[in-house]
């Protein structure tokens, strides 16, 4: 089996809820960039690269859709779909710091194996260890009572953990906290998440003043680079430190290791180049005895379709994993995938297991 033809397109979503904000700022639109893969066998797979805002990503929508079709599509037609370590060779020494736009093509490539072969795509990597993923639910930088009441909500749709982004001052952020677990009750798992607003010793003083309400994990409380902060903020406070913003492959995860600066460490197929590499930076955490779990972005059923089948196969894996992101999202252009009671389970179809709407893509033919 040859690789044929490359094809990708940009898709918006919307963010079905207004306001939805983070500490480095705010999105209500997300482009994603939809990955069609064709062989000479008639067999064909689809993925999705999330670019992420520019203040996250540092990058934009327009470079990964012509990295793709200009330079890593026709790089990679004529190779065997099968061959990925090869392909991932080839893609990174045409541009090494493009792993969003690798991921895209990655899950087509995981996509098109499990339909080549007629499994889920979880068994390509290993099978299925979990039945289930418990879902973290994400919630948006909103003031502490207008926080609380959608936590609430979202807690009597079945959820039993919850990320809140927080990051604006130290008496808004504590009061977000105490009046979400004041309306979730004890049972629920809280984590917060800075995304990179604090330094350490602001981040200690305010977590610290947020441990009486058992938040449970704190994610990326200080700048990516600041290492030793974030070290020194890991051996100040309760929680457990989980770093993201930190970590994009398995070199940066193994600093992150020998500085001490997290317990756990945010696995994320868009931003680590897909499935394959985050594989290998669960490995690294697998041979430090380091926690992680599948972290998400801004995406569809698609993307998240990878992520519950990347989680269900981790050995290690026993926190609950951010799934679910397409339920904030309107105009998903894919389906066969929900969250129910707050539990994701893996499609079962060939591939990734959702359907792709292909001409509301763009990509039909």
């Amino acid at each position: 089996m040859k690789i044929t033809k490359v094809r990708a397109v940009t898709h918006e979503v919307q963010n079905l809820i207004t306001g939805w904000k983070i500490s480095l700022g705010t999105k209500d639109n997300h482009e994603l960039i939809f990955v069609r893969i064709d062989t000479d066998e008639k067999i064909f797979g689809v993925g999705v690269a999330s670019p992420g805002a520019i203040y996250i990503s540092g990058d934009t929508g327009v470079h990964h859709l012509e990295l793709i079709n200009n330079i890593f599509g026709p790089a990679i037609v004529g190779m065997d779909p099968f061959e990925l370590e090869a392909i991932i060779r080839k893609l990174e020494s045409l541009a090494r710091t493009a792993e969003r736009a690798m991921a895209g093509i990655d899950l087509a490539l995981h996509d098109l194996m499990g339909k080549a072969l007629g499994m889920p795509a979880n068994k390509l990597f290993g099978g299925a260890l979990h039945q289930g993923i418990r879902v973290t639910r994400l919630m948006g930088m909103y003031p502490p009572q207008e926080m609380a009441e959608k936590c609430k909500a979202v807690v009597q749709k079945g959820y039993t953990a919850l990320k809140l982004k927080v990051g604006t001052t130290l008496k808004e952020d504590v009061e977000r906290v105490q009046r979400v677990r004041e309306a979730v009750g004890p049972d629920v798992t809280i984590t917060i998440d800075f995304n990179q607003a604090c330094s350490a010793k602001e981040a200690i003083q305010r977590i610290q003043k947020m441990e009486p309400y058992d938040v449970a994990i704190v994610e990326q409380p200080v700048k990516a680079a600041d290492l030793r902060g974030m070290a020194l903020v890991r051996q100040s406070v309760q929680p457990r430190v989980m770093a993201d913003e930190s970590v994009n492959n398995a070199a940066e995860a193994l600093r992150i290791i020998e500085s001490g600066a997290a317990d756990i460490i945010s696995l994320k197929i868009p931003k680590m180049g897909g499935i394959f590499k985050v594989r290998k930076v669960a490995a690294v955490c697998e041979a430090a005895g380091i926690e992680y779990l599948v972290g998400t972005a801004p995406g569809s059923r698609l993307l998240d379709a990878a992520n519950v089948h990347l989680a269900v196969s981790l050995r290690n894996l026993t926190l609950p994993c951010e799934i679910g992101e397409f339920e904030r999202m309107a105009n998903d252009p894919c389906s066969g995938l929900e969250i129910v009671e707050g539990i994701s389970r893996p499609p079962q179809a060939p591939g990734l297991g959702v359907e792709v709407d292909l001409i509301k893509v763009g990509l039909a033919g």
